[in-house]
């Protein structure tokens, strides 16, 4: 028997990551509400944007631009690419 890694279908993140795990079995608790529901998409490109700028110093424009390429890659907002 082989073992997949799950993985959060908004951001990747993999769901055995140490506080990830949420409510929900398809998103982190980073990606979620308290109930599980994905986050709005804005919500989810400023916080992804947020982070990327916090270790890739990169401005917020950029920071956002590469969230958004990012996250349009992902099962979750791949209606938005």
């Amino acid at each position: 028997m082989s073992y997949t890694e799950q993985h959060c279908h908004s951001c990747g993140m993999p769901l055995s990551a140490p506080d990830a795990r949420g409510a929900s079995d398809k998103y982190c608790a980073y990606c979620t509400d308290s109930e599980g529901n994905l986050k709005s998409w804005d919500e989810a490109v400023s916080g992804l944007a947020q982070y990327l700028d916090s270790w890739q110093k990169v401005g917020n424009e950029e920071a956002r631009k590469r969230a958004i390429r990012y996250l349009t890659s992902m099962p979750a907002w791949a209606d938005r690419a």
